[in-house]
C-alpha cells in the first residue's frame, strides 16, 4: 500500500505501470471535485474513476475487502476518512467467495490499523493490502474519487 499527498507525486513515480501513469496523469489534470458523482472512464477498462460523496459508517458497519484484478487508488478530495488496512497473509481472516464480476472479496478478521485520509490524501491499494473505506472520522461529508486501476505489471 502506498500512502501520500498526491500532490507529492508525479506519474513518473510509477513508471512500472501505464495504467497507474495514466491514473495520476488525470488527476493532475482534471478538478475532481467538480465532476459529478459515477463512473468516469479514463481509458477503457483498463484505468476509471468512480466520484461519490458521502457520511462515513461506524467502523461496526464498514467491510474489509480485496481485489485480485485492479489496484484502488482512494483519494480523498474532502474531509477526512478512516482507512482500515489488513494484510491478506494475516492468519485468521474469513473470506466471503470472491466475486468475479466485481472484483471483490469480503473478508472479517481484525484490522493491522487505521489510516485518516483527509483531503489530497490517497491510499494506492494493491490485492495484498485488503482495506476497509468509509471509517467515519467525523459527521462530515466526504468527496471522494476511487481509481480503479487494472493491474499491468
Amino acid at each position: 500500500m502506498v500512502i501520500g499527498s498526491i500532490n507529492d507525486f508525479k506519474p513518473s513515480d510509477f513508471s512500472y505501470s501505464k495504467n497507474i501513469m495514466k491514473a495520476i496523469e488525470y488527476i493532475k489534470s482534471h478538478d475532481l471535485l467538480s465532476l459529478e458523482s459515477g463512473k468516469h472512464v479514463i481509458d477503457g477498462d483498463n484505468v476509471y474513476l468512480n466520484r461519490s460523496s458521502y457520511v462515513c459508517k461506524d467502523i461496526k458497519d464498514c467491510k474489509i475487502e480485496g481485489h485480485n484484478k485492479y489496484l484502488d487508488l482512494q483519494l480523498v478530495l474532502k474531509g477526512t476518512e478512516g482507512m482500515g488496512y489488513v494484510d491478506i497473509r494475516k492468519e485468521g481472516l474469513i473470506a466471503t467467495p470472491y466475486d468475479e464480476i466485481k472484483d471483490k472479496t469480503n473478508y472479517k478478521g481484525e484490522l493491522d490499523g487505521i489510516i485518516n485520509l483527509r483531503s489530497s490524501f490517497f491510499a494506492l491499494v494493491f490485492p495484498n493490502d485488503l482495506h476497509m473505506p468509509l471509517i467515519k472520522v467525523n459527521d462530515e461529508v466526504v468527496e471522494k474519487a476511487v481509481i480503479k486501476i487494472k493491474i499491468d505489471f
